[in-house]
């Protein structure tokens, strides 16, 4: 049986279920979700011709239930990119699956795979008709998760959380802390179960937020060890900074977020900040990642929003092993114009523009050399959102 089958079985048994509680009297499973249908032209970069396509860019499908006057139980599916099993296009995830105890705004509980709160937008980035952007925040545009490492900056999975508000006045103090699996995950079946951690460490994070009336502010921070780096064969690493393989095990990871929005009569400016580091312990290898946005929409009428945005991704490595001492860095700066357009209150137009410019800087210090590279494209983007 493909996932595509597996998913829509279990939706039908979802929808079936839903009908006959609804008949014996049982509360009813409500079915709703999200989709994202674009039509995107890119000009010409690097070794790639100018193109454009339409594209199903994000569908998620959630079921929701009340389970008694305290618990809820949720699950949402996420399909990326056209996904088709067949023909191997994008991807189909089960992004959430969880019961959650709601004692009072103070105190709530989820148990379950979840999105973890970090900074502003992780939470809501799956929400695309309620967001302006078409291509979002480049760290949280899942369906560029095929060709950018999106999970190194912000966490996407955690299995118990624990969260709430505390006000005083016009004041709120919110929180979140929250326990998951670390990265460490099994993909190979021949080594056994998928889908588990392979390590008994943990990713712990949270957040301490502020809200004054319009205003928001917030801390983010989470914590895991990682076994050796994506896209990095470790174990040439290992031997090119002459350590044994085994040290590169159980690196720390750190991530850091901080996040502001501000309302003010027509105009909403919204910012975050996100760092990683995962170079602690090694002196000779350094491997540090920074992302920023900035936003500053305003509301020309009730429907029509007009925003612009600048987006910079960092990514700064170091190998300063003897005789083989180099240092990259790659930045990618994105400047957006764009609009959106309400046509209701579940459908939603949208706009987007994006100049775009990649560079690479590479320093080989044994050689006394420099090598850059830059490049420039620009992406004209329209689409429709729709919740149903």
């Amino acid at each position: 049986m493909t996932r595509l089958n597996t998913v829509m079985s279990l939706s039908l048994i979802f929808i079936l279920t839903s009908a006959s509680l609804t008949q014996s009297g049982d509360s009813p499973i409500g079915i709703f979700g999200y989709f994202q249908n674009s039509f995107q032209h890119w000009t010409t970069f690097e070794d790639r011709k100018e193109q454009n396509s339409f594209s199903v860019q994000q569908l998620n499908l959630f079921f929701q239930k009340d389970l008694s006057r305290d618990w809820t139980a949720f699950i949402n599916f996420e399909f990326l990119n056209s996904f088709s099993s067949i023909r191997q296009w994008g991807a189909a995830n089960l992004e959430e699956a969880w019961v959650k105890y709601r004692a009072n705004e103070k105190f709530n509980l989820k148990l379950g795979l979840q999105i973890p709160i970090f900074n502003n937008l992780n939470e809501i980035k799956n929400r695309t008709p309620l967001l302006p952007y078409i291509v979002r925040p480049l760290v949280y545009e899942t369906s560029f998760s095929e060709f950018i490492i999106i999970e190194e900056f912000v966490p996407d999975r955690a299995f118990l959380q624990v969260y709430g508000f505390l006000p005083k006045g016009e004041t709120k103090c919110d929180y979140a802390f929250y326990l998951g699996n670390s990265s460490n995950m099994n993909d190979n079946r021949e080594k056994g179960q998928t889908g588990i951690d392979t390590t008994t460490t943990f990713l712990a994070g949270g957040r301490l937020g502020f809200r004054y009336r319009e205003l928001k502010l917030g801390l983010s921070a989470t914590h895991e060890k990682k076994n050796g780096i994506r896209t990095l064969d470790f174990i040439s690493l290992a031997d090119s900074l002459g350590r044994e393989p085994s040290e590169l095990m159980g690196l720390p990871k750190t991530r850091l977020g901080v996040d502001m929005s501000y309302k003010f009569t027509n105009f909403i400016f919204e910012s975050e900040f996100v760092t990683v580091n995962i170079d602690e312990g090694i002196p000779e290898l350094e491997l540090d990642l920074d992302f920023y946005y900035a936003t500053l929409g305003y509301h020309l009428t009730e429907q029509l929003f007009a925003y612009g945005s600048y987006w910079v991704v960092d990514v700064h490595s170091a190998l300063l092993a003897t005789g083989d001492e180099k240092v990259e860095d790659e930045a990618i700066q994105t400047l957006n114009i764009g609009a959106s357009y309400d046509l209701n209150d579940r459908i939603r137009f949208k706009g987007q523009f994006a100049r775009v410019k990649a560079d690479e800087e590479l320093h080989l210090l044994s050689h006394d050399d420099v090598i850059k590279e830059e490049d420039k494209f620009s992406v004209y983007a329209v689409a429709v959102s729709v919740f149903f």
